[in-house]
């Protein structure tokens, strides 16, 4: 009964340790002016100014070739302006620095309380095939635009965790 015990205790300790082991931890990443912030696995790292000389934050995983890039714009710069007009002067020339673009539908969607349109952007850029999710997002003080991306044949596997590192992005406490 003893070696039944201690056996059904070990197995026990093996489902334990393995469940943790498959946890990432998650690391907060700020904006260059602290405003805002999102989350994502460990393996995420900063990117300092690496990605875009002008993003407000910038984090990537190299080895995965994994990226994540927010624009951001104080809405005090813009007159008359809504989310749709931001939208509208933002994406004609996203999309059409990509050779080749395939845009998908907009949605409507809501990240943190704050109202975005979201789409899939596929197309070639330095001869690669790469794949987007841009998020244009209207905060109570910004405009900014959303961007993960990574090579065509790496999407399927990351749009998952693409759409929760957008959906963690909010104003930082």
């Amino acid at each position: 009964m003893k070696k039944i015990l201690i056996f059904v205790l070990a197995i026990s300790m093996v489902a334990i340790l393995a469940a943790c082991g498959g946890t990432d931890n998650v690391t907060v990443f700020k904006s260059k002016d602290n405003k805002f912030q999102v989350s994502a696995s460990s393996s995420w790292k900063d990117a300092n100014g690496m990605l875009h000389p002008e993003s407000d934050l910038e984090i990537y995983d190299p080895q995965k070739e994994k990226y994540f890039m927010a624009l951001l714009e104080s809405k005090e710069d813009f007159t008359d302006s809504s989310l749709q007009k931001y939208y509208d002067t933002v994406t004609e020339s996203f999309v059409s620095s990509l050779d080749t673009p395939k845009q998908g539908d907009v949605k409507e969607v809501t990240i943190n309380g704050n109202k975005a349109l979201q789409y899939t952007l596929e197309g070639t850029s330095d001869n690669l095939n790469v794949a987007y999710l841009v998020t244009v997002i209207e905060t109570p003080t910004h405009y900014g635009q959303l961007m993960v991306w990574t090579l065509k044949s790496n999407w399927d596997g990351y749009k998952d965790e693409y759409t929760n590192l957008i959906n963690s992005f909010k104003e930082a406490n």
